[in-house]
């Protein structure tokens, strides 16, 4: 793979490991809030953030194959709309915190950190979902011989007659280029 697939690849990775422990936060976050609060709203972001943390894990391998054909893009699609859709609930939840109290308590520091990490892995998630694609890209570039291919040999054109170039004609004069 080329230069700019190895690049992608360790994007990729790192996208992988923001993603993974963004979910991994919000997951923590949104156990202490179901103990504590009432709501689907945060229910469900703990369903997110819990199959993210399951789910990704093997993105971790499959971001370093040099043979990677999206393995994980319709995971991608599907856990950005899904993040995103955690995030407006998030962010819509009943806000009993304000904003410009200078005494903020500590469940409005967790649910400002769980939107904001919520946010994160959503970010990281499209991000993962535009590397992913360019990964893609790029394998099918080169596995289609359009990229750079050190055991390329160039073959030459036949002359007018059908024969290579430099060899001898059917009436024996060399044929011409």
């Amino acid at each position: 793979m080329s230069d700019s697939g190895s690049a992608f690849r360790f994007g990729l990775f790192f996208a992988r490991l923001f993603q993974w422990i963004s979910a991994v936060i919000v997951l923590g976050l949104t156990a202490w809030a179901t103990v504590h609060l009432d709501g689907y709203r945060v229910v469900y972001t703990l369903v997110i953030a819990a199959l993210t943390t399951a789910f990704y894990i093997p993105a971790f391998f499959l971001s370093f194959m040099k043979s990677n054909r999206g393995y994980m893009l319709p995971m991608d699609v599907v856990f950005s709309y899904l993040w995103l859709a955690a995030f407006i609930f998030l962010s819509q939840a009943n806000n009993t915190c304000s904003w410009f109290v200078w005494t903020a308590s500590r469940a409005c520091a967790r649910k400002n950190a769980a939107e904001a990490f919520t946010f994160l892995a959503f970010f990281w998630t499209l991000c993962g979902m535009c590397l992913e694609a360019g990964n893609v890209y790029y394998y099918l570039r080169d596995a289609r011989g359009a990229g750079p291919n050190p055991g390329y040999i160039e073959k030459h054109r036949p002359g007018r007659n059908g024969s290579a170039p430099g060899s001898q004609a059917p009436d024996g004069d060399h044929a011409a280029v």
